[in-house]
């Protein structure tokens, strides 16, 4: 498991850390993942490679924390599972994979079938993380009467499978349209048929 920011070597100053996280988070939207070097990142922020060493235990766990706390604002989850709630969520996500969020959630994943280490961080930093907010709101979901009871990991495979694989294989593009069909279908599926 990656190490969070903040539990390495003597306490970091916020300005010092923000710059990194900046610097990395720039050069992974602009320059792309290889070129997201910790020597890299250092020269961008204007710290040296020891500093992100006693901060961030490799390059993945630099990364990974940069594109988390973008992605993180970028897209929170819904508060609840509805119609309006999930297209929202699900537009606003095609919106992001439309720019640096999604080249950088193409090229983690590609990066991470040659380098484990950069699969577990992206594993655990963003997929398993924002996996446990989402099976918590499919359980309130069911407990309320709103979806039939299934298992919330296929659920949420199912709501958000298919925005991955357009994004990742690019043979339709994620519209607002395929959003809206493909919430309805899914929601559609999973009513209870009460109210």
């Amino acid at each position: 498991m990656t190490q969070s920011a903040g539990t390495r070597g003597r306490k970091r100053s916020a300005a010092a850390e923000n710059a990194v996280l900046a610097a990395a988070y720039d050069l992974l939207a602009t320059e792309g993942l290889q070129a997201t070097t910790v020597e890299a990142i250092a020269q961008r922020a204007k710290v040296s490679k020891a500093t992100i060493y006693k901060w961030w235990p490799n390059r993945a766990a630099v990364i990974m924390s940069a594109f988390l706390r973008e992605a993180s604002n970028a897209l929170p989850y819904p508060q609840q599972l509805d119609m309006t709630s999930i297209f929202d969520r699900l537009h606003r996500m095609a919106g992001e994979f439309h720019g640096p969020i999604g080249n950088m959630v193409r090229a983690l994943i590609a990066e991470g079938q040659s380098d484990p280490e950069i699969a577990q961080a992206f594993r655990e930093g963003y997929v398993l993380a924002r996996r446990q907010e989402g099976v918590a709101i499919v359980h309130a979901a069911i407990a309320a009467g709103l979806i039939r009871e299934a298992d919330p990991d296929v659920i949420l495979d199912m709501l958000y499978a298919p925005l991955y694989y357009r994004l990742l294989v690019g043979h339709q593009p994620l519209t607002a349209e395929f959003v809206r069909e493909h919430v309805t279908l899914a929601l559609n599926g999973l009513a209870t048929g009460r109210g």
